[in-house]
């Protein structure tokens, strides 16, 4: 190409020394881009400079494809560059869209007019980037036992320029296969150039399997070189061979939690290296016999509320028919079941026991380990040995009694054993409210008795037509009533608590505030005026009194009367009114007692 180049210069005529040109090569493009090459002109003077673009036809001879002169550009009908391309004010040829076909030399040549005429070319390289790389696998399941490498895929790399390469990768760390078959490892390759002029290229890679490589990842590469003269790649997604190898390793694994306790489930797993997995039957051991439990591919049997009776030996057995016979493929699982015996509490539920006395309580019991014993009432714990003594027992004793057995070295192993204990004896009646304030007659009121005790006591009210309403909370008896406020009832009122042992009693007095006259009602008046009449006939019947007392001492002789004494009487406003009551009202009582000595003569002058 060089020398074609040179003798082509040489037949062109006007080719002088006094003009030069710098063309830098090469250039780099990728497909579809836009590119300019510069074809720089340099003079001794000034001159005017237009310029020729010159491509190589398919015969070898030079084909003028642009020009530019007088400030215009001029694009050669006819070539393949006809809508491709143009010439700048720089002289500089500027392609569009570059394509595969654009890899070749271009020849600018400048004229400067009496300064000569100069020439230069420049080499375009162009680059395209390839598609994602696509993996094909090999169908089937591959045998670890083959003799000679077998095929595992193929790796494609499509439409790239210049062509690609491949490589091969296995858990990130390249294979480098050789390219020449053999009986461990190698590749085939091929390339081939589609239409567009791109480059597709494959490559497929044989390998013999090893049990290893059952759980390696594999990925190619496609490698491609882009401008500026360095590589870049493309890697594929990662995958696994499926591979088909006999079993030579069980393991045999007890999943649940130990120490194992009754109520626990139990899970075993048997797990063999084989692929495809082999079956698998787990079998107990008992009294030298084998009892099957579970057969199948999963290898999981569960086991579930396991008790003392399923402590012994488990046996995985995996069943590969490839496997060499000298292989062994069966394991064991010994396990032991931690257990509690049921509680024994002393005395047997239920207990009765009188209040006021005392009660000891006992529990014993046993296991895979000796138990911790200790006591509780409901969440409260009581006592951390097996007794615990109630003294003096009351009513609040009275319950649930819970003994705990608990083993420390085997977390949440625990039997309990509950007993009753009823506390009996006479009602006890709670105290307060005895005297209850009331605002006035009428007003309701609310009084309540509660009342402890067993038998369950029966509260009764006085007087009986006390309507009552009665809740029960074990030996806790309550009994309420709401009443209308009476004066009549003030200190009548009480309630009684019984049973087959005893009563209690508690009784209730009602206090009314007193009120101000103001704010009396009518029916308060009302009596209120009764009161005051009341009041004057008791005066009436004291004065009365006196007038006896004067007449007495009259008649003896100890008192005498005077005309004074009775202008002074008959003055006395008092004593006119008494005397106009004593004649209207008794009139018989003073005639028979200011009579003469007779008992019919005048009155005397006193």
């Amino acid at each position: 190409m060089d020398l074609l180049w040179s003798v082509t210069l040489l037949l062109l005529p006007g080719c002088f020394c006094a003009v030069t040109v710098n063309v830098p090569s090469p250039i780099d493009a990728e497909i579809g881009d836009q590119v300019n090459i510069q074809c720089k002109p340099s003079a001794a003077g000034s001159p005017k400079y237009s310029v020729e673009w010159f491509v190589t036809d398919q015969y070898g001879d030079p084909q003028r494809i642009a020009s530019y002169s007088n400030g215009r550009s001029i694009t050669d009908p006819g070539t393949q560059y006809s809508d491709r391309v143009s010439v700048n004010a720089e002289l500089s040829l500027v392609i569009n869209d570059v394509r595969v076909e654009d890899e070749r030399s271009f020849l600018c040549k400048v004229n400067a007019g009496s300064e000569g005429t100069a020439k230069g070319s420049a080499d375009m390289k162009v680059y395209d980037p390839p598609e994602m790389p696509e993996v094909s696998l090999t169908a089937g399941i591959l045998s670890v036992t083959e003799s000679d490498a077998v095929e595992i895929g193929t790796c494609i790399g499509r439409n790239a320029y210049p062509a690609p390469t491949i490589e091969w990768y296995k858990d990130k760390q390249s294979l480098n296969p050789p390219k020449s078959p053999n009986k461990d490892l190698y590749m085939t390759s091929r390339t081939v150039r589609e239409a567009s002029g791109l480059f597709t290229v494959s490559s497929t890679l044989f390998l013999r399997p090893t049990k290893q490589d059952a759980d390696s990842q594999f990925s190619c590469r496609v490698v491609y070189p882009v401008p500026g003269g360095s590589f870049s790649f493309m890697e594929s997604y990662s995958f696994n061979l499926t591979l088909h190898f006999y079993t030579e390793d069980v393991n045999f694994q007890l999943l649940s939690a130990v120490p194992i306790k009754e109520g626990d489930d139990l899970t075993f797993r048997c797990a063999g290296d084989g692929y495809p997995p082999p079956s698998y039957i787990i079998d107990r051991i008992k009294d030298g016999t084998e009892e099957e439990l579970y057969s199948g591919t999963e290898g999981i049997f569960i086991k579930h509320n396991v008790s003392r009776e399923d402590a012994g030996t488990y046996r995985c057995h995996a069943l590969d028919f490839d496997t060499p016979p000298e292989i062994s493929l069966v394991r064991e699982q010994s396990i032991f079941v931690h257990y509690l015996d049921p509680l024994s509490v002393l005395p047997q539920e239920p207990v009765t026991v009188s209040h006021g006395r005392d009660l000891q309580l006992f529990c014993s019991g046993d296991g895979s380990q000796k138990p911790h014993l200790s006591w509780k009432k409901g969440d409260k714990m009581i006592s951390d040995t097996s007794r615990y003594r109630l003294r003096d027992v009351s009513y609040a004793d009275a319950g649930v009694y819970t003994c705990v057995a608990t083993v420390p070295e085997v977390p949440r192993l625990m039997k309990e054993q509950s007993i009753t204990v009823t506390v009996e004896g006479v009602p006890q009646m709670e105290r307060g409210d005895e005297v209850v304030e009331v605002l006035s007659e009428g007003s309701m009121v609310t009084l309540t008795c509660s009342a402890q005790g067993f038998p369950e006591p029966e509260i009764i009210w006085n007087p009986p037509e006390l309507k009552s309403s009665q809740t029960v909370n074990g030996q806790h008896v309550i009994s309420t009533v709401t009443m209308k406020a009476s004066s009549k009832l003030m200190n009548d009122i009480s309630c009684t608590a019984r049973n087959d042992i005893g009563t209690a009693e508690k009784k209730f007095t009602l206090n009314m505030n007193p009120v101000s006259p103001s704010a009396r009602p009518a029916q308060e008046q009302t009596g209120g005026s009764s009161t005051a009449v009341i009041a004057v006939v008791v005066c009436v019947i004291l004065l009365l009194l006196v007038v006896a007392l004067f007449y007495f001492l009259q008649k003896k002789g100890k008192l005498t009367c005077g005309s004074s004494e009775k202008q002074s009487l008959a003055q006395d406003p008092a004593s006119a009114e008494l005397a106009v009551e004593l004649k209207s009202e008794k009139g018989n009582e003073q005639r028979g007692l200011l009579g003469s000595r007779g008992g019919g003569g005048q009155p005397s002058e006193c």
